[in-house]
């Protein structure tokens, strides 16, 4: 059905001054003008059914998506072109600037379709919307052929128009030229007032002074106001000046004829035109909602026929738009009705809010029904009412014969006719003007047939009747306005669920009432009415006191959760500080092993070139003390363990058995030890080292017995009657050597008397090569073909030096 809302109760819900701010939010002309409608009350902004509605606020959302992402929608250039659709349907003529405003608003439609078919998957609604524009672009192309971006009309519009001002610009510059001359003519210049050329009535003058106009012929056309100079258009630039006009007159007359031609083909589709107007109006009051909306705070609320009242955190837009209140000044209130709940009656002081939040909810109720997204939080939920009503304020009406409460009186008559289960009616003070006892038995017997029908009824009242009403009905609510007890200034805060005191007698002390008038006003009270102030009034400070309580508490847990956060923020910091610092450690103690390994193959090349015993004995003194550095850097930078138990027993433990040493990540293989210094000899990966026993944190179990294939297979000696394997089958000859040195480099220090190199017989060139390699070393005493049982000529046994 349509909707249902005198101009009445518009005024009164103060919807006129919202629809002129939703009209400034408005890109073009036409869209503001059909906001405001002919009466500028905005009256017309209400859709007819419920879908609509719908389909408007699907619209708000899709356009306030694209405005959170910085993305406008271009309405510049686009006027409204009703005038001049107008004056081209009865074949007037328009001049070259009104055909650019043509132009310029068909580009702009242009604009806009391929702006929302380009999001047209993020609005799909408003780009379904766009795509209705008419294709104009003929029509755009044959009035842009002629009229150019400064509104004149082109030299290559017509053959026509390109000869005329050709021959115009020719008569132009001969005209110039004799007019230079004559300012510089012997008998001419002495009679000038200044050297210079202008126009008069379109005609070339030279300024003449008076006395000297006889000497200068030609005509006159104009004289100074002092009288002292004659502009006179020289004889010799009559007849070109008349040639002149001439030609002039056939460029109007073919522009005239141009724009004539222009009119014509927009009148041929003025009907194209102005229902792309309309449609761009359409668009713009689209985006004016969606603006309009994000700047009250609105938000997207559920909607439908039967949804609940719930408005959460509702502000009353007017506070941001017209009284220049920030978002956070404007103070928010919950309103929520229970399901069975048809009615809220506030009560509470004067001053205190109850008509600013019972106006508030109203404007909901109709920016909703306009497609605006009403100022609330998220999580919200209005009906789409079919009919608003207001009875707020004195409607005294000394022509009618009405005195204030008859005239109320009447309003609610009416109201209570046509409402029904559709229906919002805002009913401020009601009852009052009349004596207090029947006012109020009146208001609530007006309330309670409002809920019979099935209205949903926000009333604010003083009456202590219709605070128990909703005690005792299940159909109404109670909603106090609250005021600080301390200060005795309201607080703008909207609670529901208890009635609030009216504190007629506090108010008056605070305006200045002397107290002895004050204490006798609260003498005179009933002592019902006594009762019911004073459990009101306890029941709205206790209220406010659990509110500060809440309060605080959310203040806490705010602080607690910032603090939480820092905390963590903290601990982030320190754990990357901490894997910082171990990776410096572990680079450290990887520089520190390279340049013992460097170390030790310079002592081993010095070992090989050497040729006495005392070279070996020098190796062997700087091996150890390489040793001791490596242990002293490992101490250095071992990261800290935590507290272990008493270290392992190492004694008997088998060769190759797999050990946790502190400070090193990687396992380690038992060697021999502990000697009588307490330290053990280990191997890590390909490197053999000493350490404290003390380092050994735990025995983690027997190596497993390594694969012999083309890998090396090694057995450790333990003493020096033992034979040290390697086996070098299946490598290249530059990958056997390399193996070969570090393996015989692995031995210098451990007492081994002989190694066997497995190379196998193959092509021979393998044999040969290492058996070279094996003379030119210098801690290679001898080798030879293996025996028998050793392999023959695929092994090679070799005796060393140390």
């Amino acid at each position: 059905m349509s909707f249902v809302c005198d101009l009445a109760t518009l005024e009164r819900l103060e919807w006129p001054c919202f629809a002129r701010h939703l009209a400034a939010a408005a890109a073009t002309e036409r869209g503001a003008s059909s906001i405001l409608g002919e009466d500028g009350s905005g009256s017309g902004l209400f859709p007819e059914t419920a879908a609509s509605v719908l389909d408007r606020l699907t619209e708000v959302g899709e356009i306030r998506g694209l405005l959170d992402a910085e993305e406008l929608p271009p309405f510049g250039g686009i006027s409204d072109l009703r005038p001049l659709l107008e004056r081209v349907r009865i074949n007037a003529s328009l001049t070259a600037a009104e055909i650019l405003r043509v132009i310029k608003t068909l580009q702009g439609a242009e604009r806009l379709k391929k702006f929302f078919a380009a999001r047209i998957d993020r609005a799909p609604l408003i780009g379904d919307l766009a795509a209705t524009l008419p294709e104009l672009g003929a029509l755009l192309r044959e009035l842009s052929a002629v009229i150019g971006d400064d509104a004149e009309v082109r030299d290559g519009a017509s053959q026509q128009l390109a000869k005329a001002r050709r021959n115009v610009r020719k008569l132009g510059s001969e005209i110039d030229a004799q007019m230079s001359r004559i300012l510089q003519s012997p008998g001419i210049q002495p009679h000038l007032q200044d050297s210079f050329v202008t126009a008069r009535e379109g005609r070339p003058v030279v300024p003449v002074r008076a006395e000297a106009r006889r000497r200068v012929r030609g005509i006159v056309h104009d004289v100074s106001s002092s009288g002292t100079t004659v502009f006179i258009e020289p004889e010799a630039v009559v007849e070109p000046g008349n040639r002149l006009r001439l030609a002039q007159l056939d460029v109007d007359r073919e522009i005239e004829r141009l724009l004539r031609q222009l009119a014509a083909a927009i009148s041929a589709l003025h009907g194209e035109i102005d229902a792309g107007g309309e449609t761009l109006a359409a668009l713009d009051r689209a985006l004016a909602r969606a603006k309009l909306s994000r700047q009250i705070g609105g938000t997207a609320v559920l909607t439908a026929v039967e949804s609940p009242l719930r408005l959460l955190g509702l502000r009353h837009p007017l506070l941001m738009l017209e009284a220049g209140l920030d978002f956070e000044q404007a103070i928010p209130n919950d309103v929520v009705l229970p399901a069975a709940a048809r009615g809220l009656v506030i009560s509470g002081p004067n001053a205190g809010g109850k008509t600013v939040i019972a106006k508030a909810i109203g404007l909901a109720a109709l920016a909703t029904r306009a497609g605006v997204q009403p100022a609330c939080g998220e999580g919200s939920a209005i009906p789409i009412f079919d009919a608003v009503y207001a009875d707020i304020g004195d409607d005294q009406d000394l022509r009618s014969g009405l005195s204030t409460f008859s005239a109320r009186m009447s309003n609610l008559s009416a109201i209570v006719r046509g409402a029904d289960a559709m229906s919002l009616v805002i009913v401020d003070e009601i009852g009052e003007g009349t004596e207090p006892g029947e006012g109020a038995a009146l208001a609530q017997s007006v309330l309670e047939a409002l809920v019979d029908r099935g209205a949903r009824v926000v009333a604010t009242t003083h009456f202590n009747r219709l605070k128990e009403l909703a005690g005792s009905d299940e159909r109404f609510v109670n909603a106090s306005a609250e005021f600080d007890p301390a200060t005795l200034l309201p607080t703008y805060r909207v609670s529901i669920g208890a009635p609030g005191s009216s504190g007629a007698t506090w108010v008056a002390e605070r305006m200045g009432l002397e107290r002895a008038v004050v204490s006798r006003a609260r003498e005179l009270l009933d002592s019902e009415d006594r009762k019911l102030e004073a459990l009101t009034r306890n029941l709205s400070e206790l209220r406010q006191e659990l509110e500060a309580d809440r309060s605080r508490a959310r203040e806490q847990r705010e602080e607690t959760e910032a603090a939480r956060a820092e905390y963590e923020a903290r601990l982030a910091v320190l754990r990357s500080a901490r894997e910082k610092a171990l990776a410096s450690m572990k680079a450290g103690l990887e520089d520190a092993f390279k340049d013992a390994r460097e170390e030790i193959a310079s002592v081993m090349r010095e070992l090989q070139s050497g040729r006495s015993g005392q070279v070996a004995n020098l190796a062997h003194r700087t091996l150890a003390e390489v040793r001791e550095r490596t242990e002293l850097v490992e101490r250095e930078h071992a990261e800290p363990e935590e507290a272990a138990p008493a270290p392992p027993d190492l004694a008997g433990l088998a060769v190759g058995t797999r050990l946790r040493i502190a400070g090193i990540s990687s396992e380690a293989l038992y060697v021999e030890g502990p000697d009588h210094r307490d330290r053990v000899i280990v191997r890590i990966g390909s490197a053999r080292t000493v350490l404290p026993a003390t380092r050994v944190l735990k025995v983690l179990g027997v190596a497993p017995t390594p694969r012999r294939s083309h890998v090396e297979a090694w057995r450790e000696p333990v003493g020096s009657g033992l034979r040290s394997e390697c086996d070098l089958r299946g490598l290249r000859v530059d990958e056997a050597l390399d193996r070969a040195e570090a393996h015989l480099n692995e031995l210098i220090g451990t007492g081994t008397p002989s190694v066997c190199f497995i190379h196998g017989h193959g092509t021979g060139a393998l044999r040969e090569a290492i058996r070279a390699w094996l003379r030119e070393s210098r801690v290679v005493e001898t080798f030879a073909a293996g025996s028998r049982h050793e392999g023959g000529n695929g092994v090679t046994v070799a005796t060393l030096a140390f």
